[in-house]
This record gives C-alpha cells, structure tokens and sequence, in this order.
C-alpha cells in the first residue's frame, strides 16, 4: 500500500510541477492571481488543486494593487531575491478531494490524502499550513454552500482578477467565493455591459456585477436566496469602488422572481422597456432543495423555464448567457418556446480559460433576441 501511495504522489508531483511551470507565468501575464493547477487529470489521483496568491494587507483598492502589481513585476524581471519570499507567504493552495473509484477505510484515506496535500506543498515552495484540504463529495442540496463548523482559522483576503478585486475565504465554506472556470465569460460581460441594464441571477459572491459594473452598466441588479452571499457581493463591489442606487441586492427566490417580474411586464412586451433588461446571467446551481423555499430547483428539468422567463425580460437585442455544470442536462434550442424570437450560439468553446484547457467545467449558450 505504501509503495502504491507513493507511486500516485511522484504522478501528483510531476504533473503539477510541470503545469505550475506553465500557468505561473500565464497567471502573472494576464494579472490573474488564483487558478486551478490540477484537475483530476490523472485517474488514480482524483484532486483538484487551485492556488492562491493574496495581495498585501495594505493593498485594498484597484489603483493600489495596479502599482503594487506594476512594482512586483518590476521586481521579478530585475531577479530582486527578496520577491520570491515575500509572494511564497501570501500563496495558499486549496487541495480538493473527490470520490475515489474504490473504497478506502477513513483512516488511510486521510493518510493518502496528507501524502498529496505535502506534495502540493513541496511545489509551491509553501508550508503546508498554507494548504487547505477540502473533501467534494456527492452534495445535496445546498450544503456546499454551508458554513463549515469545524474550522477555526478563517484564512481571508484579497485577489486579484484581470484588474477587479475579490475577498475570498478559503476555508469557512467548500467553495471559497470566486468559480475561476467563468473568468473569461466575466471578461466578455465587462466588454458589453458599457451603459447597459444588468441581471445577474444566483449571484453568489456577485463577480459577474462586479465586471459588468467596471464595464460601464448604468445599472445592475444582483439576485440570490442567501443573505450571507448577497452580503459578500455588495462587499465585493464596494472593493472595486462601485456603491450607490445603481446596484441593487435583493433577497429572493429566483425562480419565483422570474415569474413574478414577467408577470407585471406591460402589456407591449415587444418594444424597449424599463421593466426589462440588455444583459442577464443565468447561471443556476444543479439543484437545491433550501429551506427558505417552497420551490425545488433541478436544472436538469426546469432549464426551458427559466431560459423562457429570462428572454421575456430582454430587451431587443439583448442577450442572455445561460450556463451550467450539469454533465446530464440536454440543451435543445427547440425546447425554447420564444426559439424563433432569439439566436442561440454554444460558446462553451470560447469560454473555457486556459488552466481549464482540455476540460469542460460548464457548457454555456449565448441567447440574442432578435
């Protein structure tokens, strides 16, 4: 058993050492300071590793990190032997563990898993305090996005992402606050939002608002059923210097929204109007049974609905990005009653970023009304 163990930690090893090679240097190029290393690539290790490097402390606005970037640069290309260090005490890593092919008794379980957490250690050049371990097991419901009650050090702060500032958490909850595989979907978003009307549905901790809102969008409204979660996204655009009446945060069943906001559409539901939105995201979590609910949510059955409710919303011409990481979920445009109203382009393709190549975390569809 040992020997087996340490056969899949050297495949770990290599395997990292080579993509921490590579995506490092494409990290920095694109200003992009946390990503996925390592995503179950080899069968025998099924982890998934993301890496985070966070900013200084007395770094806390986009033009502070701008020159603090700009300077840290600066350093690395003139071999400044000081950098290195300094950037290896801000790195952290979350080591997440699937389920095996094969049952394992807990205790050796924890010991294999240990065994990669000191490998993921050794190529970062970190301690291995700095790396998180994480179990992302079958979940159910919404639990993935419950508070954890084991932990007792909250490890906390700032990212940066292609110029816009996060606060992420990488331990209180499985996820930490920011889904790298939609960062050049939030790139686009930032590029057309300029003076446009904005919706952002299951916002979570809000990124998407948070590039429409650099982008220019005149207004951007941000829906979720966790207050938690709204709390961290108006937190996450006051971070990036965007507060006032033009971002609203509402607490709500999405789905009942939906429905509700179609409902008190005005009557000439053709021509532009103020009830209606430019840009929607839809991005809605696979399933979720919450308490604070009526309503079940599988995606997998209700995707025709909420697609339906979101192009009544768009205004001519605007667009709605619908997205999911659901592997069973079969999209067809004809089971969308308005499919002659709108043109439906798959840009999964296009919105796959490079520490995600050769995956497909999600599969998205760009919906245009006519």
């Amino acid at each position: 058993m040992e020997n087996k163990n340490a056969y899949q930690a050297q495949l770990f090893k290599n395997r990292i050492t080579k993509r921490y090679k590579e995506l490092r240097k494409w990290a920095r190029k694109n200003r992009i300071s946390c990503y996925r290393l390592y995503d179950r690539d080899i069968p025998e290790v099924p982890l998934s590793l993301d890496v985070y490097e966070f900013l200084p402390s007395d770094v806390t606005t986009p033009l502070e990190c701008a020159k603090f970037l700009s300077e840290q640069n600066r350093r690395i290309s003139e071999n400044d032997p000081a950098i290195e260090k300094e950037i290896e005490e801000r790195r952290f890593a979350v080591l997440y563990l699937y389920e095996r092919p094969y049952e394992k008794p807990a205790e050796e379980e924890e010991i294999w898993f240990s065994l990669m957490a000191e490998e993921a250690a050794k190529v970062l050049n970190i301690h291995l305090s700095h790396i998180v371990k994480k179990e992302r097991k079958q979940q159910k419901g919404t639990n993935q996005y419950e508070k954890s009650e084991n932990d007792q050090n909250y490890l906390t702060g700032l990212v940066q992402e292609q110029g816009q500032l996060f606060t992420l958490d990488l331990q209180s909850y499985l996820d930490t606050g920011l889904f790298f595989d939609h960062r050049p979907l939030r790139a686009k978003v930032r590029e057309i939002s300029g003076g446009k009307k904005v919706l952002n549905l299951f916002c979570y901790t809000g990124s998407f608002s948070v590039y429409a809102a650099s982008g220019g969008a005149k207004y951007i409204e941000s829906l979720d059923l966790s207050n938690t979660y709204l709390t961290w996204a108006k937190e996450n655009l006051e971070l990036n210097g965007f507060k006032g009446r033009s971002y609203i945060f509402t607490k709500t069943d999405v789905i009942a929204w939906l429905y509700e906001k179609v409902k008190k559409l005005p009557a000439q539901d053709e021509e532009k109007s103020d009830e209606k939105f430019d840009i929607i995201i839809l991005d809605p979590p696979t399933f979720s049974n919450s308490k604070s609910t009526a309503n079940v949510l599988d995606t997998n059955r209700d995707w025709p609905k909420m697609v339906e409710q979101c192009i009544k919303l768009l205004n001519p011409n605007g667009v709605l990005y619908f997205s999911t990481n659901s592997t069973k979920l079969i999209f067809d445009a004809e089971k969308i009653p308005q499919k002659d109203k709108v043109t439906v382009t798959d840009i999964t393709e296009q919105s796959i970023p490079q520490d995600f190549a050769g995956k497909k975390p999600h599969r998205c569809w760009q919906i245009t009304l006519k």
